[in-house]
C-alpha cells in the first residue's frame, strides 16, 4: 500500500532518479493500480513501478522557466 507521502511524489514527478544513475521520464501515474509507468532513458524501456521498487528513488518534477 502506498502511503501518502508516495502518493503525492508519484502524482507530481516528470523524472525519476533510481539507485545507481538510471534515470527514468514518468510516463504516468494510475492511482487505481498504485503503478509509476516511467521510460528509462538510457535504453528507451518502457516499464512501471510499484510502491516497493520507488522506496530509494529520487522525485524530480518540471517547473516552469519565468523571464528573468
Amino acid at each position: 500500500m502506498m502511503d501518502k507521502a508516495m502518493f503525492e511524489k508519484c502524482k507530481r514527478a516528470s523524472f525519476i532518479k533510481l539507485p545507481g544513475d538510471d534515470w527514468a521520464r514518468v510516463d504516468g501515474f494510475d492511482p487505481e493500480e498504485q503503478k509509476l509507468y516511467v521510460h528509462d532513458e538510457d535504453s528507451g524501456e518502457e516499464y512501471s513501478f510499484e510502491t516497493e521498487d520507488l522506496k530509494d528513488a529520487i522525485f524530480y518534477e518540471i517547473k516552469e522557466i519565468k523571464d528573468v
